[in-house]
Formats: structure tokens, sequence, C-alpha cells
């Protein structure tokens, strides 16, 4: 099966990249939100649980049409992705528990460098980077800004000695997913790839939520958070993904990559006005360099394909 291209206009695919980069900045702060009413395993499970129970349908209908031989074929595929997005989604539940909104947006974008480096290991046609100055120059300025951004959070309501490791874990373990993603899913439509994922990591998430958490909670959540709920599920587990695939479809996946890097400065606007959240000045200029570094890493990839 190989999924067909869409011929969407550059101005419809732009808007989809935009709403897909609205809904991945408006999650941390909703996830910061659920701090005060859930644990980290139950908020993960229930949202995981909403998310799985919107792709089943898809997935369903779609396998319905495939041979049996298909069916079991794309489950095993999605097999080593779902466990990498497992990981990824244990890290990023836990991490807004010791981050606030805006750290957890810049350290999640450490993802570049992880996804670029295990690409090298898995992916024979990403290997030409490594003979690419542009590319070492970005890993490095890309490392750097992660790093003294974190130095200057220790310590500070911002973040925390665990925070770094979350972040880190989950930079590392998102990366790998993508590098999954691309060798294992590449022939699947967008929406069975990602509906499979979305089903094999519920599942796991759920029974974490039981055996971890005070999922009780849930049965005593105001109506209003129950609905916050469900649409943090809807936005960032569903919507989001179906309109980035969308739009890497018309603009290509170095031009949607490379918009992610926006996610963090949305976030900290919007953390501003419903949180309160504040970065010092030093922070701010790291998580520049930081983007900066990741910018160079999408531009040597580019330069070594074209």
């Amino acid at each position: 099966m190989t999924p067909v291209l869409s011929n969407r206009p550059f101005a419809a695919a732009v808007g989809a990249m935009l709403l897909a980069l609205f809904f991945w900045a408006v999650v941390p702060l909703m996830l910061e939100h659920f701090t005060r009413w859930l644990d980290p395993w139950t908020a993960n499970g229930a949202r995981y649980f909403f998310a799985a129970s919107f792709w089943l349908p898809f997935v369903t209908r779609t396998l319905r049409g495939l041979a049996p031989r298909e069916r079991r074929a794309a489950w095993r595929a999605a097999l080593a992705p779902a466990a990498a997005h497992c990981a990824a989604q244990v890290f990023f539940g836990l991490a807004p528990y010791y981050n606030n909104a805006t750290m957890l947006n810049f350290g999640c974008r450490l993802s570049i460098p992880f996804a670029t480096l295990f690409g090298f290991w898995l992916l024979p046609g990403e290997r030409p980077l490594m003979r690419s100055s542009l590319f070492w120059a970005g890993l490095a300025c890309a490392l750097g800004g992660f790093f003294l951004m974190f130095g200057k959070g220790l310590g500070t309501e911002s973040t925390s000695a665990a925070g770094m490791l979350l972040l880190v874990g989950f930079a590392a373990t998102w990366g790998l997913y993508a590098v999954f993603v691309r060798r294992n899913l590449s022939i699947y439509p967008a929406h069975l790839a990602y509906g499979l994922v979305s089903l094999l990591t519920g599942v796991p998430l759920v029974a974490l939520m039981f055996r971890f958490g005070e999922w009780g909670e849930l049965l005593r959540l105001p109506a209003l958070e129950w609905f916050w709920l469900i649409l943090s599920a809807l936005m960032g587990l569903t919507l989001g993904h179906l309109f980035y695939y969308r739009a890497i479809r018309t603009l290509g996946p170095i031009a949607s990559e490379g918009s992610l890097l926006l996610i963090p400065f949305q976030t900290a606007v919007l953390a501003h006005f419903w949180l309160g959240d504040r970065l010092g000045p030093a922070q701010w200029a790291a998580g520049g360099v930081l983007v900066v570094g990741c910018t160079l890493l999408l531009r040597a990839r580019f330069n070594v394909r074209t």
C-alpha cells in the first residue's frame, strides 16, 4: 500500500500546518493545568484512551479491506514505533509535573538532533549528513543552547534535575520513534499508520494508569475538567497529527519539521497570558540558540538531499 499524495493548494497546506502548531502549542498548557487535578499516570492513560477510541473505527474500516497477511504485516510494522512512542509518552506525561509549559516545549525540541543521530544508525539514506560541517555546527549549537537553558533553569520554578532528565528521555525516545515511523510505516496511509500506533500505545498507557495512577480521581473530576481532558486528547493526539500529515503532503517533511521550531515561542506567549509563566533573559537567549541550532540541522539535511 502506498499513500496517495495530495494536490491541495499551498495555502490550505499552510493553514493545516498552522493549526497543527496551534494545537501542539496549547496542549502543554493543558497538561500543566491537569497537574492540579490528576496524577501523571491517570492524565496520560485517560487522554490516550480517548485518542485510541477515536482512531479505532478508522483502523478497523481500513484493515477490513486488506488480506489477513497484510493486516498482520501492518500490525508488526507498527510494533517498534509504538514501543518508542509509548516510552516517549510516559516521559512527556510526567514532564509537566517537573517543568513549566514553556520549558516543556523548549526541551522537547531537542528531539530533532536525536532523530538525526538515530537516522544515521537506522536509515542509510541519512548517513551522507555525517560529512556535512553545517550539520555538526548545528548539532553543537543545539546541544549548547539546550544545556545552557536548563543550567539557568535548574533551581528555579521553571524546571528541576528530574525535569531535565524527563525532557532528555522524551527527546531521545521521540527521536527514535520518528525514525521507526519512517523506516516501518512509510508505505501505509497516514491515518492507518498513526491509528495503529495509537491503539498499540493506548493499551500499555491505560494499564499503567490502573497500576500506578489514582484513577478513582476521574470519577470526582468536574464536568468542565472532563471537557478539557477530552479536548486535550483530541487536539494533541488526533487533530494535531492529522493536520501535520496533511501539511507534509504538500509542504514536504523538511519544511513541516522546521515549522515545529515555532512551538516553544507560541507556548511561551500563551503561557504568559494564561499561566503567568516566565523565563529569564538567559533562558530566552539559550532557547534562541537551541532553535538556531535545530534550524542549521534542518538546513544541512536539505543541502544534502538536494
